[in-house]
């Protein structure tokens, strides 16, 4: 009876470590599988929207629309760009094509200043692919700020359309298009390392069932 009971307690012992050990694994295993996905998600590049989302969109006539179409035209510069500001707030067909020729035929450079600003705050493909055409204009000053605009978008897009700056003939735009790329990597990793962050606290490791 007593080696039966020492037999018994061998076994129950053996089975234990046995139980235990497979219990680690599957927590070490689960653990892996928890952080390869945490950093698959840190990794992922959001893309940009087609357009900004609007919670409510006011319609206007049509004819209230082309006066503001005409007035993009008007002698006063700040009539020009308010009324490209409403036209694009208002998600106007469009207002690409007229952002597209103020760029050619803007004389005024608080103008397109603005634009380029309106553009960067937008963060949306259709605003990083006006800007990305800003980049073939005559003036080295405008380049360069559409370069600062672009370095805003914190997104692996925007450092393909920067390419085009990168190889730019003057000095200065390819300085800025340097530091634009390293602004939009420092940005990228930072996001990243937040969203890792916000995974990591909200989402437990592993679980047992």
């Amino acid at each position: 009876m007593k080696w039966f009971l020492m037999l018994l307690i061998f076994v129950a012992g053996v089975y234990y470590m046995i139980s235990r050990n497979k219990n680690d694994a599957r927590r070490q295993e689960l653990a892996q599988q928890a952080n390869q996905e945490l950093l698959k998600a840190a990794e992922t590049d959001p893309e940009l929207p087609d357009k900004s989302e609007k919670a409510y969109m006011m319609r206007f006539s049509v004819q209230t629309l082309k006066t503001l179409r005409s007035l993009t035209y008007d002698p006063n510069e700040k009539v020009r760009f308010a009324a490209i500001e409403l036209l694009w707030q208002l998600q106007d067909e469009r207002a690409p094509s007229i952002i597209k020729h103020m760029f050619q035929e803007e004389t005024d450079a608080g103008v397109k200043k603005n634009i380029l600003e309106m553009l960067s705050r937008d963060k949306t493909k259709l605003s990083l692919a006006l800007l990305a055409g800003a980049l073939n204009d005559y003036d080295t000053d405008t380049r360069i700020k559409v370069v600062e605009a672009i370095g805003n978008f914190s997104n692996k897009e925007a450092i393909v359309v920067l390419n085009k700056a990168l190889e730019d003939y003057d000095e200065k735009v390819r300085l800025k298009a340097v530091e634009a790329v390293d602004r939009i990597r420092k940005d990228i990793e930072a996001n990243k390392e937040q969203t890792l962050r916000d995974l990591q606290s909200t989402k437990p490791l592993f679980r047992i069932e």
